[in-house]
């Protein structure tokens, strides 16, 4: 059995390469619905209709080798050995989870106890990141006479990156002589989801206590950025470095988060979901740099500096888990994470999440979130600005929860990076620069192309005045047919200028509480700092 799990892929899958290297009689490709997991447990229609997308791709190209999908439903500590005992089966490979993300690390050890008690052979590899986060963190320990520790900055990690062996090449996608011929089977009832709905909701919680409660009615008409699956993913990644000077000099501070279009590789959800191998993302970089003309751009804001993030932002996820296990996409017990007392207003998070803050950047990005599923990366970064440190002063727990809930390309470990940094709660510290939510963009979109998409109440108003309605006179509002506070809310703060600079005021009231904090136990006793 090969258990798919987030490598949602046939090629460079070596934990599946693993399981038919074992030459049994028969291999059973095997998925497992689970509502707990991380990637359903918060879902959207956009997120669940990915991943229907993605098994049912998976199952036609595993049909075109002489084999199949076989999807499950329910806890995997309990139907997988149900199955195991079922079908007889004596190896079991998949695809390593190394971040701790906490139920993962839960349920892979219920697994493991009972496959050592089935005398199951347990068959598990790592290739969810460019090198295992293992073997990063045991290079890192080798340095500084052998008490070195994992990098918390990105130039760290990019030496650290420089002194690993040579990457190991992807590996080709099985063949059908790879598969063992299969048995006849007419069994209807694996088959993989044909629409969101059939997604199992999260066990033993109330749909009234789920995030992201939806239905039927809201999977119609859904408008994702991307479609799911391998067959996409490597198609999109052969059309995204097509043209090499692009890719050569890629300057990712340079792309625009108003365009229409996405403005970079847009393969981060294939990433995200293993439809997609980051080693074959480095390589085809390669490839694609080596064909160019022009100068290549480097790290950090290249494309293979972006890769490099990705690894990063696990590592760290690694290295925090491992002293706190399950701290990471927390404040509490995160030692990358300051203590910041946050604000809890649900008002201002709904109207956050819902795009109703009254300021036409931030709302435009946040529904484009929500119809899309996606932001460029300076539009996130935007967002979660104005949410925590910039403006409303909100948690940046509940934004990285609405973030995995409404992300294609949501991943735990980069969800919880990239929001201790835009909060400046951990990693980035300089927290006097702030996102304006009205003049970030006026120099790239000053006609508001990008607002009047996805505020289309706004769509009448003359430029002067699109990311500033409140601004413009009674009568050019009429005009537009806009009564502000009715078809448009006046903005939920009264001045960016002057809270955002109250906010600075309270971080650095939260810093230099942090670092008395951290003085207080250096200088305490051994025992009482225990």
């Amino acid at each position: 059995m090969h258990w798919f799990r987030k490598g949602l892929r046939l090629h460079d899958n070596p934990a599946l390469v693993a399981c038919l290297e074992q030459s049994p009689k028969q291999v059973f490709p095997v998925y497992v619905l689970d509502g707990n997991c991380y990637q359903l447990l918060r879902c959207t229609p956009l997120r669940a209709n990915f991943l229907v997308e993605c098994l049912q791709d998976l199952d036609s190209n595993l049909r075109n080798l002489g084999s199949r999908l076989y999807v499950l439903e329910g806890d995997p500590t309990v139907v997988l050995p149900e199955k195991w005992k079922e079908w007889n089966i004596s190896h079991m490979s998949y695809e390593e989870d190394e971040t701790g993300e906490p139920y993962a690390v839960a349920r892979d050890e219920t697994i493991v106890a009972k496959a050592q008690a089935a005398n199951i052979r347990l068959l598990s590899e790592c290739s969810e990141t460019l090198y295992p986060l293992q073997e990063y963190a045991a290079k890192a320990a080798k340095g500084k006479g052998g008490g070195g520790t994992v990098p918390a900055t990105m130039t760290g990690f990019q030496k650290l990156f420089g002194s690993m062996p040579t990457m190991h090449k992807c590996l080709p996608s099985p063949t059908k002589e790879d598969f063992p011929a299969m048995k006849d089977d007419q069994d209807q009832k694996y088959l993989p989801p044909q629409k969101p709905t059939d997604l199992p909701w999260p066990r033993g919680i109330p749909k009234s206590q789920v995030d992201s409660l939806w239905g039927p009615q809201d999977c119609k008409n859904l408008t994702p950025i991307v479609h799911g699956g391998e067959t996409l993913a490597l198609k999109a990644l052969k059309e995204s470095l097509k043209d090499a000077n692009w890719v050569a000099t890629f300057d990712k501070p340079k792309t625009s988060c108003t365009s229409l279009r996405p403005s970079t590789t847009a393969l981060s959800p294939y990433l995200s979901w293993g439809c997609l191998s980051p080693r074959q993302v480095w390589f085809a970089l390669d490839e694609a740099i080596a064909r160019a003309s022009k100068a290549a751009t480097k790290p950090p804001v290249s494309l293979h500096g972006q890769m490099l993030w990705r690894d990063f932002n696990h590592l760290m996820a690694y290295d925090a888990n491992k002293e706190s296990p399950g701290c990471w996409n927390k404040i509490e017990g995160n030692k990358y994470c300051r203590d910041v007392p946050w604000d809890d207003d649900p008002k201002l998070l709904e109207a956050w999440k819902t795009g109703q803050t009254g300021y036409p950047w931030i709302d435009a990005a946040m529904r484009q979130l929500a119809q899309e599923g996606w932001i460029h990366h300076l539009g996130r970064h935007a967002v979660a600005c104005f949410l925590t440190r910039g403006d409303l002063w909100q948690s940046w727990e509940e934004g990285a929860k609405h973030f995995e809930a409404q992300l294609l390309d949501a991943d735990y470990a980069l969800n919880g990076f990239n929001w201790m940094w835009l909060s400046c709660s951990g990693f980035f510290y300089q927290y006097f620069r702030c996102y304006s939510p009205i003049a970030f963009q006026k120099k790239n979109d000053p006609s508001g192309k990008y607002i009047r998409k996805f505020v289309p109440e706004l769509k009448k108003l003359p430029d002067k005045y699109i990311y500033e309605p409140w601004e413009a006179p009674t009568i050019i509002l009429e005009k537009a047919g806009i009564k502000l506070g009715k078809d448009y809310p006046r903005p939920i703060v009264d001045d960016h200028s002057v809270i955002s600079k109250e906010n600075m005021s309270r971080m650095k009231e939260a810093y230099d509480a942090h670092k008395a904090r951290e003085a207080q136990a250096a200088t305490a006793p051994k025992k009482q700092r225990r």
